[in-house]
């Protein structure tokens, strides 16, 4: 009993469970600590939403894929892993937008697609002129702040600064929901504190010097990878966690034995004690399982999940008959197409230039558009294929193809669930911990790799926390 009131299970082992996994044994072995942890895992494998394959040209991630250097930057923790000359940095153009049958490609200033000056928006050849008359006048006049605002969403703020199809037609495309959650019900706080520092004031963007507008703005260098893909980074943290990882075994239920001690229920049929709690799931997964009210409010909302797919293409040299400008294309929700984003990776990493193939890979399903993820994959391969011959004018058929699905990776709230949630949020993390459970995982705080390295970091700091205070007496 005194060994279970010692041990740490880390719930999960994505990249938040992992990180945490490794910075719990950081501190143990750094602080000798009298404690243990281990990593519980449902699936057969570690890893999450990180998948890479290995091909003839090279490495491809077909999950999360890449971190922005203008958010916050996860370097100094690759650094301190030693991977820093694995690293590889974007090269070639920004993405162009699909829209109108046509690629649009502005090298004017833009921040995820959106003109970084007034003056830029207005020769965009897709708003129409009622559109840049409500530019000019909201950007001229509205200067109330919305950004901090958690009852609007970042469409709404976008709208609030410039004009609804500012929001729908430009910024949307160029935010994947995988790594950002829904422009439509994310506040900004949550969604990218960045715009609210570019756009949050009339005159805000004024107010950066010309250095910082080259920060901001997209184009070359500002995303970087691993040169043999994101499961450098997996591969890495097992090397000091693997031996703690247990993989197919799916936390069931926890129940609290007495004042931070709790029995997990794994499997339907096993049960384990432990001291403290760590849940790097997924929202959807940690609502199941902390669902506590208080004042008839749940604590943790019921999010609505989303899937998302990729489809990973090789087509042989010349069969391309149209490129885009940029290293892909986005296009706008609400299209005839159900291609989200479009990625050419020769075009994009240094890795790829000189691949023996086209390597393109394609993101399908959004938020209120992913049923085509439950097709067969040879329904979606006819289907995105023929889509890529409208829009790159295919001369043949690809080499090679292959379907990549993740059903129900996305938990979307909405803007009222969100708020209450952070509204709630210092009443349910003091509840929880008390009880030494500490929560974290995607959609919760934010989405994509670099909050969940931030998430790891944080959980494990905080449960090393509670075990020292509620071990005290044996320091």
């Amino acid at each position: 009993m005194e060994r279970a009131k010692n041990r740490i299970a880390i719930i999960g082992s994505g990249i938040s469970g992992l990180v945490a996994a490794y910075e719990v044994n950081k501190y143990i072995q750094k602080e000798q600590l009298p404690f243990e942890f281990l990593v519980l895992e449902e699936r057969l494998s570690p890893g999450g939403t990180i998948k890479t394959v290995e091909t003839e040209d090279g490495y491809v991630d077909v999950g999360a894929s890449s971190f922005d250097l203008r958010h916050s930057d996860v370097r100094p923790f690759i650094e301190e892993l030693g991977l820093s000359d694995e690293l590889q940095y974007s090269i070639g153009e920004k993405m162009d937008r699909f829209s109108g049958h046509e690629f649009i490609h502005t090298e004017k200033p833009t921040y995820h697609g959106i003109p970084m000056q007034l003056k830029d928006i207005m020769h965009d050849k897709e708003l129409s002129l009622k559109d840049k008359l409500t530019v000019i006048v909201n950007s001229s006049f509205n200067d109330m702040r919305r950004g901090a605002d958690l009852c609007i969403s970042t469409a709404n703020f976008l709208e609030y600064r410039f004009c609804k199809e500012v929001s729908d037609l430009i910024a949307y495309p160029n935010y994947p929901e995988n790594i950002y959650g829904s422009i439509e019900i994310s506040p900004p706080e949550i969604f990218d504190t960045n715009l609210i520092t570019l756009f949050e004031y009339t005159d805000s963007k004024m107010k950066l010097d010309p250095e910082k507008i080259d920060f901001y703005t997209d184009g070359s260098g500002k995303e970087y990878t691993f040169k043999k893909g994101m499961s450098t980074l997996v591969k890495r943290l097992l090397r000091d966690v693997e031996g703690f990882i247990q993989t197919d075994k799916k936390l069931e239920k926890i129940t609290q034995i007495d004042k931070g001690n709790h029995l997990l229920t794994l499997n339907k049929q096993e049960e384990l004690r432990v001291g403290c709690v760590i849940s790097t799931l997924p929202l959807s997964e940690n609502y199941d399982l902390f669902s506590e009210q208080i004042d008839d409010q749940l604590l943790i909302p019921k999010p609505i999940s989303a899937s998302m797919g990729t489809v990973f293409f090789q087509f042989p040299k010349g069969v391309i008959g149209r490129y885009p400008v940029g290293h892909g294309f986005v296009i706008p929700k609400r299209s005839e197409f159900q291609i989200a984003k479009a990625t050419f990776l020769n075009r994009k990493w240094p890795s790829f230039e000189n691949a023996k193939y086209d390597n393109i890979v394609v993101d399908i399903g959004r938020r209120q558009e992913d049923t085509i993820i439950e097709l067969p994959d040879e329904v979606i391969l006819e289907f995105i294929e023929k889509e890529l011959q409208e829009i790159i004018n295919l001369k043949a058929s690809y080499h090679y193809a292959r379907v990549y699905r993740w059903p129900d990776v996305i938990p979307h709230m909405s803007v009222d669930d969100r708020q209450r949630l952070i509204k709630n949020r210092e009443t349910y993390n003091q509840l929880f911990a008390d009880k030494g459970l500490f929560i974290g995982g995607n959609g919760l705080r934010g989405y994509g790799l670099r909050n969940a390295i931030g998430e790891g970091k944080r959980l494990a700091a905080q449960a090393i926390a509670y075990m020292k205070d509620k071990n005290a007496t044996a320091f």
